[in-house]
């Protein structure tokens, strides 16, 4: 049965919707025979603030850390994603408010030796039950999977706010970091 193409972006947003709820709460998803390249990768995230994050808004500059060892793929040469340290200016940061934007380009570079240039990043940052989440969704524009949907998510508990009231502010953060390829 063919798809409409009015229908097919709605089809694409659900199961990449169940994609992520599944793979936010550890389950196994099987990828149907028919679908298009995807690539899911779990991983750790920390980062570090400097000068230390406290209640007075200032400009920042954060580095990030990011370890993603496993990827679940339609190629089956992916197993992992190779990171290396990133920073990036955060202005008006404070513990009551820090964007995590890292920029609208970012490079995954795959196990396997290829990458995939993730190009037009849009941010969304939400906090729910104790939960900041950044998503920045773009399009892959070069390397493998070209053309398809780059997905990357940040998640961190709230900030501790007892670091935030000391002179040196909270200096770092550990999260979970998603990267997902949807084609």
């Amino acid at each position: 049965m063919k798809m409409s193409p009015a229908r097919q972006p709605l089809r694409q947003a659900v199961r990449w919707l169940a994609v992520t709820v599944l793979t936010v709460t550890g389950a196994s998803v099987a990828v149907p025979a028919h679908a298009a390249d995807s690539t899911t990768c779990t991983g750790t995230t920390q980062v570090t603030y400097s000068p230390g994050l406290t209640l007075t808004p200032q400009t920042v500059t954060v580095s990030a850390t990011d370890s993603v060892p496993t990827c679940v793929s339609t190629d089956p040469s992916i197993t992992g994603v190779i990171t290396s340290p990133y920073s990036f200016p955060v202005p008006n940061a404070s513990c009551n408010n820090v964007q995590l934007d890292p920029g609208n380009v970012l490079v995954i570079h795959w196990n396997n030796g290829q990458s995939s240039t993730v190009s037009g990043l849009v941010y969304a940052t939400t906090t729910t039950a104790g939960i900041t989440q950044t998503t920045g969704t773009g399009t892959v524009t070069a390397g493998e999977f070209t053309g398809a949907t780059g997905v990357l998510t940040w998640i961190y508990a709230l900030v501790n706010p007892l670091p935030c009231l000391t002179p040196g502010g909270l200096t770092s953060q550990n999260g979970t970091v998603l990267a997902q390829i949807i084609g």
